[in-house]
């Protein structure tokens, strides 16, 4: 059956655009992880794999069980747009609150293709695919056994990957039953930011705003900048001893070495450096076990019995940032305080001084996620008559996550430690309450120096601390397929039709741990009101689809068919809604064929969205009313700034400039309503018979979303607000700024129905396969993609904002990769190319065509080169090697982990096949 459609034709004859891997192309690629096959797809550069949920991606800007998440992301939409199924079967989700799919659940070895189809599929398998559909079709029917091994490390010797995968199966009652058991493992090692010299901090660069541009009006704007570093702070201490505000001492009791200003920031000195310091991990290390049980059996064509069974466990650990003491009151009887610093703060008058620390001694923060993953699918199907057959399922699914933060600090701990005195009676540093009885467990801790900490000390007031999360989904399914073609029928055949209901129900729970609910950390450590979240709902839908075949093989009319569908759905939540599509196939000659869609498909909220308790949260914050980025935003950002400073008695100054930590809020919005999107496509394919093997599809999409459910990065929502054409919008009433300064001092995130997204452009399949006798097989395939249009929309009126050209949405893009076999010999190539993507965002040049030196202003194109050669020897064994990015292209020098290629570098591996049987 093809992708985007229950009634079963030729997949030549899809009416929309689908892009098709085998199991065969994955193997080549050497990659163990789909989602880093997949970004290969145009269609799917933006989605989310390993090394964007490792480190401060996955633990601080994602707080709970981020870690090692692979999810896609069809066209830039979101991975929320995104509909994953499995065999044509939705899919339980990986993540509390969200209806997107860890990938990770999905067994790379079982699988026999993967569909990539564009287009509003909601009216053939409801909501979430306003973007399209993934479809993972898996292989059945195994009778002997297969087994796969690969080991793969980059060439600096680090990033090391195992897999192995074994599947056996049987078949029995002459050929009717068939019972398949699968077991697949994965490990990738972790690889920290600093395994890579040049991310280190005397390497990495950073574009700042250029002090020289205030006295030359030709100078560059922002320039980049090395060895920057965080003002007053410092990993030995950063102590005010005289209550001025600032660090007059560094912790080891010499005056303090302030560092140059720039910008935000501050370049050398005895300030912290900024490379590493949040960033932490470049790739999390992930252990993943996948067991899958497949079975069927046809009692005859009327009853055909079939059960799908998967356990799958992920476990992924990740580390982010050093986390810091920022301001401690430390008083002067505490013996770690040095002599210099005692004496200034008595002459100053003062009890006490106040410090400032980075403590990398302590370890980074980090996070532990264990997944487990339950699927199973009972089915049963069968002929009703010549012109018609059924299918009904049940299908459960559960994600349970253990989410462990590590390295948490328990602030009643913590400052028991930093409180320390003399012992009278051992002459020994001692905290406090070990003398008043309160807690004769603390071990002392200095603030003074770079440490290291003891680790008795790291025990007292260091904690591993787990969360837990539930997701459940539950589906129902009967339809009706066939033709009425024992009561009429057209030129071109019988008109096809399918029929059915669904009945679904998804509940998604977190539990936070008892530390979190109480706020027992040190603040900076985790967002504080957390608070257990859920909720659930239900949906009711019957759906419906007709292909009416008009002509077939007549004088310019090869093929022409019209086909249309529709689904109404109840949800329990957000009322009713209605999705439906028309496309058409038209083929003059078998040698060219046109085909084309226009449909609406729609987005219910999810779990999260609407139900989601107000909670704490916590983001640093660079005023879009600064000096430095007024200019920055669109033509409206001035006149705003200026009226929301003025309301609060402030006014534009050099006050504002300082990035900052703000503490806010995040809650859900019962009041939601769903997403709808008009999609239509249009394509031309190609089989001409005068170059037999050669097929070719070039194909326009245009998704045009509306009342689109927004919750903007808590960074974004004060650009938001001073961007639209005036301030009354609901990103300005979620920011509280300070009377009189008029700094933002709290936040408020909330999902509302108030965007729109825009995307459009092309996609071109062209698959070659000559077949030259002696000198083998020559297979070329080439999948490109031209974003024409990506366009998001803050709220009704604003001006747009065109991500086009950023990364992850580059202009063009492709993927070739030609292949030979020639006996047992397998050569294959692979390159991956995209073009030059922006820096920073179009809007920012466009308002400021200086804004930073033309070679700062793009990332250099992606040129990945992939290279694999295999060799069968004898008829079950085959041993095969390659190499990934050949040519070891790196990172563009600068603020760039992975753009435009990840940071992991050359990649080499090899591996084994041994069989003794084949998948029907």
């Amino acid at each position: 059956m093809v992708t985007g459609s229950r009634i079963a034709r030729a997949e030549f004859a899809a009416p929309n655009p689908i892009t098709s891997f085998t199991a065969a192309a994955i193997q080549q690629s050497g990659n163990t992880n789909i989602t880093n096959f997949l970004e290969r797809v145009p269609a799917l550069t933006g989605s989310r794999d390993s090394t964007q949920t490792s480190g401060g991606n996955a633990v601080y800007s994602n707080p709970f069980g981020a870690a090692g998440l692979n999810e896609l992301n069809l066209r830039n939409l979101g991975t929320n747009r995104t509909l994953v199924l499995v065999n044509g079967r939705r899919h339980v989700a990986g993540e509390a609150n969200s209806a997107a799919v860890d990938i990770n659940s999905i067994p790379t070895d079982l699988i026999e293709r993967v569909d990539v189809l564009t287009g509003g599929a909601s009216a053939v398998y409801g909501a979430d695919g306003v973007s399209g559909v993934v479809n993972f079709i898996l292989k059945r029917d195994f009778d002997g056994i297969a087994t796969r091994g690969q080991l793969g490390i980059s060439s600096r010797g680090d990033a090391g990957n195992r897999f192995a995968s074994i599947a056996a199966g049987h078949s029995f009652a002459g050929g009717r039953a068939n019972l398949t058991l699968a077991y697949e493992y994965n490990a990738d090692d972790r690889l920290e930011n600093d395994d890579r010299a040049y991310l280190r901090a005397d390497q990495r660069q950073y574009l700042i705003p250029n002090d020289a541009a205030a006295t030359n009006p030709s100078a560059p704007h922002n320039i980049l900048v090395g060895n920057l570093r965080y003002p007053n702070e410092s990993p030995i201490g950063a102590v005010d001893a005289t209550g001025s505000g600032t660090p007059n001492f560094n912790g080891l009791g010499q005056p303090y070495q302030p560092g140059t200003p720039a910008a935000y920031y501050s370049t050398g000195g005895d300030d912290t450096p900024v490379a590493g310091f949040y960033s932490g991990d470049l790739a999390p290390r992930i252990e993943r076990h996948d067991v899958n049980l497949l079975g069927h059996y046809d009692v005859s064509d009327a009853l055909k019995v079939s059960v799908e069974a998967k356990f799958a466990q992920t476990k992924a650990t990740t580390f982010d940032y050093y986390i810091g003491t920022y301001g401690a009151p430390i008083t002067l009887d505490n013996p770690f305080v040095p002599q210099s610093i005692r004496a200034a703060a008595l002459a100053a008058g003062q009890t006490q001084v106040a410090v400032t620390r980075d403590n990398i001694d302590y370890g980074r923060h980090g996070e532990t996620d264990l997944r487990r993953t339950y699927r199973g699918v009972f089915d049963v199907t069968g002929r009703i008559s010549s012109h018609a057959t059924y299918d009904a399922y049940f299908e459960y699914g559960r994600t349970d996550v253990d989410i462990t933060k590590l390295n948490n600090l328990l602030d009643v701990n913590y400052r028991a430690a930093l409180d320390v005195v003399t012992s009278p009676t051992t002459g020994q540093p001692v905290c406090r309450t070990n003398l008043t009885g309160g807690n004769p467990g603390c071990v002392p801790v200095s603030l003074f120096g770079a440490g290291p900490i003891s680790p008795a000390a790291l025990r007292y007031f260091q904690t591993d601390d787990t969360s837990f999360a539930r997701i459940t989904q539950q589906v129902v399914n009967a339809s009706i397929s066939g033709d009425f073609g024992a009561f009429f029928a057209l030129p071109g055949g019988a008109v096809q039709f399918s029929v059915g209901g669904e009945y679904r129900k998804e509940t998604s729970a977190f539990d936070p741990s008892d530390n979190l609910i109480n706020n027992r950390f040190v603040a900076f450590t985790e967002p504080t009101l957390v608070v257990p979240s859920g909720g659930s709902f239900d949906v009711k839908e019957a759906f419906g689809e007709l292909n009416a075949p008009i002509f077939k093989g007549q004088r310019l009319a090869e093929t022409l068919s019209v086909a249309a569908a529709y689904r109404f759905s109840q949800y329990s939540t957000i009322g009713n809604t209605t999705t439906w599509q028309v496309n058409g196939v038209y083929a003059p000659i078998r040698d060219i064929s046109f085909r084309g869609s226009y449909g609406e498909a729609v987005r219910a909220a999810n779990i999260g969205e609407l139900f989601q308790p107000l909670s704490g949260d916590s983001n640093f914050f660079i005023d879009p009313c600064s000096p430095n980025e007024l200019g920055h935003g669109t033509q409206y950002r001035a006149a705003n700034c200026a009226a929301v400073l003025s309301a609060v008695g402030a006014a534009i100054s050099p006050a504002l400039q300082t990035a900052s930590n703000v503490v806010g809020t995040r809650s859900g919005n019962p009041a939601l309503k769903a997403e709808t999107a008009r999609t239509w496509t249009a394509g031309v394919v190609l089989r001409p018979r005068f170059l037999r093997g050669l097929t070719a599809s070039l194909d326009w999409y245009d998704i045009d979303l509306r009342g689109a459910i927004s919750t903007p990065a808590p960074s974004q929502l004060a650009s938001l607000c001073v961007d639209q054409p005036s301030v009354s919008n609901p990103f300005c009433a979620a920011i509280s700024r300070t009377q009189g300064t008029g700094i933002i001092s709290n936040y408020s995130v909330q999902p509302q129905n108030v965007s729109r997204f825009r995307t459009a452009g092309a996609d071109l399949n062209i698959d070659y396969v000559i077949r030259a006798g002696k000198l083998g097989t020559f297979d070329f395939r080439l999948v490109g993609g031209y974003l024409n249009r990506l366009e998001f929309v803050g709220t009704p009126g604003a001006a747009p904002t065109d991500n086009v050209d950023q990364p992850g949405t580059p202009k063009f893009n492709f993927n070739f990769s030609p292949s030979w076999t020639r006996g047992g010999l397998t050569i294959g190539y692979n390159l991956r190319w995209a073009d030059a993507t922006r820096t920073v965002d179009k809007l920012t040049t466009d308002n400021d065509p200086n804004y930073a030196p033309a070679a700062q202003l793009r990332y250099r194109e992606l040129w990945q080169h992939d290279l694999q050669i295999a060799l069968d020897v004898g008829r079950a064994y085959s041993i095969y090697a390659g190499v990934q990015n050949l040519t070891d292209q790196k990172p563009d020098p600068g603020n760039a982990i992975n753009q435009p290629i990840s940071a992991i570098g050359r990649y080499l591996y090899t591996g084994v096949k041994i069989r003794t049987g084949k998948f029907r």
